[in-house]
């Protein structure tokens, strides 16, 4: 689409460029490029002028942006242009004013069909004649008008211009008068010549065409503005219709007839001139001639796989094959042998097939309204098999009868990426009128290896599925090199858009007609014609974590497997089962996973990336639904799991069968515990389990001379958790009364809506710590009574020595003060500056160094410190928010406390 506006004002910027000699500096992105520059040479010269006055600048100064000489002799050459696009006006000097929509007339609606041929002449004529430097042919007419130019040379050089008269004749120096109208050009020259020749002795002639005689003619009909047009003698039926602005949008292009003193000299059909190039009945007009353009006739449409696609005349017995003609015939994907014909019969549209590959077809004769529809083949490839997943080479491959999995996959090195599962890939088949699903399951290496079994036949269409060994991205990225990484990552663009090939193709019979780009509602609305897995078999199990999908590695199972299981769960086997199989419990993928051809334990096992070393090997557990008439039993069928993964016994499987993994009992998995700080050995240690606390620093050599056993923080990785949850539940709670509150008008909204979310954000962005609180002096002096079990993940900080009291919370100034046990509460408070407004003096309370929180007995009720307790050091003294002031939530000191315990477990963290 031509941007007109960027074009006037580039334009502009480089006549003032030429204006001033190259002597200003132009910003280099303001500069317009050579594109513009070449759009600016094809306006009309009058348009390039119009728009140099309109913005101030010369016109002359053109010539140089045109690369034109600007000597008045060049200029005089240049032809005056007469014709506009359509909506130009013109003042009174006769001069073009562009429209500002100039731009939208040359926009179009690509899915909108136009009749053919109609914007060739489409213009806005001037009202005056143009003048015509075309070469004169040999058999042009001589007529009153004309100027001839005679050049004699010899004993001396004359030249003459001279006019013929209204008797036809021609008067020429020492030669007299000389009659030439109605000659021929030919023959004109020739007498003229003949005559000097004869007659002045001493003189050649050299005889050329002057200025052209201007012609009226009468343009009737469908034109774009019918009228009479004076024009050249030399102008023909096409160039007329150019004066004339083109043809109106119901004028008929297959018979524009040139008629003379009333009878029809020549009949034009401009398709021959479009689409063939003939121009031989585009006749040489003569003064009185009129051109008549007649309504169209009947129309076709031809749209579809066609290189021009448009609404075109008919004229005559045309066929198929004449439109298709027209319509620059099919395109290289065009579907011939079943076009789409549409057709008006008896006031009523039928629809009918055409083979087009046919003569007989061809033949057949169009009539009016027809409407002819090319479609595109098939996308699917014949003779062709697919590849996708873990592979460096993923793509389609040709099919030979009696092809294998190794004659794709030669070696398991080249042609498999770093991560391939090589225990586990399917074969993808479609079969019958229903393109139901068969998968074949086998074993990657022996496969390439060239195993009997598992280096399966082939056929046509099939897809060869390789799985990644690693279910997440994180997985990938710490098993895998960083330079394997980084490859494939350049790569991903690819293998993403063939992946999602990959998963088009099972989903595209699931959902209605839709383009490519709505290829995510597709599958939400195959989704929800699916049943969820959870009602197939159950709940997840505790041990199955949910990963996000954009967490999953690109050939992860879950990934590849999902437009798979979305098909076949339409699909039942003999039994009536869904052809789904669950495995759980001690593999490595445990999960829903498509019932295969010959499907067994083993299978399943392989397809879960094989069994964990925590396995009960003695004996699994098959749960299985077995449906009748009218009602379901289970059964349990236990396997000998040993003698499975050694291949003397195998279990078939059935729909829906469920194989649980059971884990040897008292089976434990590696604890790990981590004691840091003010220990004699620190680092993390594996536990057995059962270990108490006091067992393991008896391990780790007990604490240094320099440990602070009070300050100990004890921390446990299901605690931040919970942590964590309560802190949500909390912020939604305090978030809902705030503004219920707000839109009820209870309290007394002194509190502002900004201030609350500064403080949720706080407590949400406060890492949680996990800290169980207790008295390490005395649960190790208790000689192992109520000692604490350890867990996975839990961690000891000893801090060495503290004689530090923190000030926190509402006071002027928070900070920490060496310990002085002659200091009390209230000094220290003075110390910092005192409470701030908001302070509620009398909450004030104790964080011990232990982390268990003590009451201030300055305080009032229900905040008094027991006489048992005195301020020790690496406590921390908190002066809490008066919840009063924030509409007496309850809910407002919870988070506040949660905020000050949070900041001392941390800071008692980071001082080790």
């Amino acid at each position: 689409m031509i941007s007109w506006k960027s074009i006037l004002s580039s334009m502009v910027l480089l006549v003032a460029v030429v204006a001033l000699g190259n002597s200003i500096t132009v910003h280099a992105q303001s500069m317009p490029s050579q594109a513009q520059i070449e759009q600016l040479k094809k306006l009309p010269r009058a348009q390039q002028e119009a728009l140099a006055r309109q913005f101030g600048i010369d016109p002359s100064m053109l010539d140089q942006v045109n690369g034109s000489s600007s000597s008045s002799s060049s200029k005089s050459q240049q032809q005056e242009d007469v014709v506009f696009p359509r909506g130009t006006r013109f003042d009174k000097n006769g001069d073009p004013i562009i429209p500002e929509d100039l731009e939208a007339q040359f926009t179009r609606d690509d899915d909108e069909l136009k009749a053919f041929g109609y914007d060739l002449f489409s213009g806005e004529p001037k009202t005056f004649a143009p003048t015509s430097y075309a070469p004169v042919p040999s058999s042009y007419i001589m007529g009153v008008g004309d100027t001839i130019k005679i050049q004699l040379f010899g004993k001396e050089n004359r030249t003459y211009d001279l006019t013929i008269d209204r008797e036809g004749k021609v008067v020429i120096p020492d030669l007299g008068e000389l009659t030439v109208a109605g000659l021929s050009y030919t023959l004109m020259q020739e007498l003229i010549q003949n005559q000097v020749k004869q007659r002045l002795i001493g003189f050649n002639a050299a005889v050329s065409m002057g200025e052209l005689r201007s012609i009226q003619v009468f343009i009737a009909g469908e034109a774009y503005k019918p009228g009479s047009y004076t024009v050249s003698s030399l102008s023909t039926i096409s160039q007329a219709l150019y004066v004339a602005g083109g043809v109106s949008d119901i004028a008929s292009l297959r018979s524009i007839r040139l008629m003379r003193a009333g009878e029809v000299i020549a009949d034009f059909d401009l398709y021959d001139l479009l689409l063939k190039g003939d121009a031989s009945d585009d006749r040489i007009l003569q003064s009185g001639d009129v051109v008549f353009i007649p309504a169209r006739g009947d129309m076709v449409t031809v749209k579809g796989q066609v290189k021009r696609p448009a609404l075109y005349e008919l004229k005559g017995d045309e066929t198929l094959e004449d439109a298709l003609r027209f319509a620059g015939g099919s395109e290289d994907d065009a579907y011939l042998a079943s076009a789409q014909l549409e057709r008006i019969v008896r006031g009523q549209r039928v629809i009918s097939t055409v083979d087009l590959t046919s003569n007989a077809e061809l033949g057949k004769a169009l009539k009016g309204g027809d409407v002819l529809t090319l479609r595109q083949v098939s996308e699917s490839l014949n003779n062709s098999l697919l590849l996708v997943g873990a592979v460096t080479r993923p793509g389609h491959y040709e099919w030979k009868p009696g092809i294998r999995i190794n004659d794709i996959l030669f070696d398991s090195r080249q042609d498999l990426l770093e991560q391939a599962d090589l225990g586990y890939g399917l074969v993808v088949r479609e079969t019958g009128a229903k393109r139901d699903l068969s998968l074949y399951q086998f074993n990657v290496a022996e496969a390439i290896s060239g195993v009997e079994g598992e280096n399966l036949q082939l056929q046509e269409r099939d897809q060869i599925v390789i799985f990644s060994r690693y279910q997440t991205k994180e997985e990938e990225k710490q098993k895998l090199s960083r330079f394997t990484l980084t490859k494939q990552e350049r790569q991903a663009e690819e293998r993403q858009e063939l992946l999602s090939d990959y998963r088009q193709a099972f989903l595209e019979d699931l959902v209605k007609e839709a383009k490519a780009s709505e290829k995510e509602e597709r599958e939400k609305l195959a989704q929800q014609r699916l049943t969820p897995l959870s009602e197939l078999f159950g709940s997840p199990d505790e041990d199955d974590v949910e990963v996000a999908e954009e967490d999953l590695a690109l050939y992860s199972r879950d990934k590849m497997l999902e437009p798979i299981m979305q098909r076949i769960q339409r699909q039942r086997t003999r039994n009536g089962n869904t052809p789904l199989v669950y495995v759980s419990g001690e593999v490595n993928h445990p999960g829903v996973y498509p019932l295969v051809e010959n499907a067994s334990v083993s299978r399943l096992i392989d397809a879960a990336g094989g069994i964990k070393d925590s396995a009960y090997l003695k004996r699994a557990e098959i749960t299985r639904f077995e449906f009748n008439k009218d009602t379901t039993q289970t059964d349990y069928v236990t396997v000998a799991l040993n003698d499975v993964l050694q291949g003397t016994v195998d279990v078939p499987l059935q729909g829906r069968d469920r194989l649980n993994v059971l884990s040897i009992p008292e089976w434990q998995s590696t604890y790990e515990v981590t004691l840091r700080g003010e220990v004699r050995f620190p680092g993390t240690y594996a536990i057995k389990r059962g270990e108490t606390l006091t067992q393991l620093i008896e391990r780790a050599g007990g604490f240094t001379e320099h440990a602070f056993i009070k300050g100990a923080v004890f921390t446990r990785e299901e605690l931040r958790k919970q942590e964590q949850e309560r802190k949500k539940i909390l912020a939604q709670e305090l978030q809902r009364e705030v503004a219920g509150n707000m839109l009820t008008g209870t309290g007394d909204s002194r509190v502002s809506y900004d201030e609350m979310r500064t403080l949720l954000a706080d407590l949400l962005s406060a890492e949680p710590v996990g800290r169980l609180i207790m008295d390490l002096p005395k649960l190790l002096s208790a000689n192992g009574a109520n000692d604490v079990q350890l867990k996975d993940g839990d961690t000891l900080h000893v801090p060495s020595r503290n004689d530090s009291v923190s000030i926190m919370g509402e006071v002027q100034m928070a900070t920490s003060y060496r310990f002085d046990p002659d200091v009390s509460v209230e000094e220290y408070i003075d110390r910092s500056g005192g409470t701030k407004e908001k302070a509620d003096e009398d909450r004030i309370y104790i964080v011990k160094a232990n982390g268990a929180i003590e009451r201030y007995e300055g305080g009032s009720s229900w905040f008094s410190f027991s006489e048992s307790s005195q301020l020790g050091p690496g406590d921390a003294i908190i002066v809490p928010m008066d919840t009063t002031y924030t509409e007496n939530l309850e809910l407002w000191s919870q988070v506040t406390s949660i905020l000050y315990n949070t900041a001392v477990a941390v800071a008692a963290i980071n001082s080790i």
